[in-house]
């Protein structure tokens, strides 16, 4: 058991320190922190696992990465509405596209978390 919690420890670390590197290479210290998605991941995720009769572990990451799809496709649907009905530049789209891809990180994050500690 302790071997499992120090891999997902390291893991998570090293999640978090490439994260940091790249926002600082871009010169935007928030970059990975967006708290809506964050919040939905978890939840949707929560609730899926809930859902099922079988280990709660695995079908929460399989909940998070399955939230985190959804999301992208929720968020692509609004940018490409609004990018259709707007003068919208593609500096900001490319921005909002950034954006876009948070859930399915945060999603498969999770779940390899939680991979490394249920196998």
């Amino acid at each position: 058991m302790t071997k499992k919690v120090i891999s997902s420890l390291i893991i998570f670390f090293i999640l978090i320190g490439g994260c940091y590197e790249a926002s600082k290479a871009v010169s935007s210290p928030f970059l990975f922190i967006d708290f809506p998605s964050i919040i939905f991941v978890i939840i949707i995720a929560t609730a899926y696992s809930f859902s099922k009769n079988s280990n709660y572990m695995m079908q929460f990451g399989l909940g998070a990465v399955y939230a985190g799809w959804l999301l992208f496709l929720v968020g692509f649907i609004a940018l490409s509405f609004q990018f259709a009905t707007s003068n919208m530049e593609i500096a900001s789209l490319l921005k909002a596209n950034s954006i876009l891809w948070l859930g399915v990180f945060y999603g498969y994050s999770i779940r390899l978390i939680i991979l490394t500690i249920v196998r």
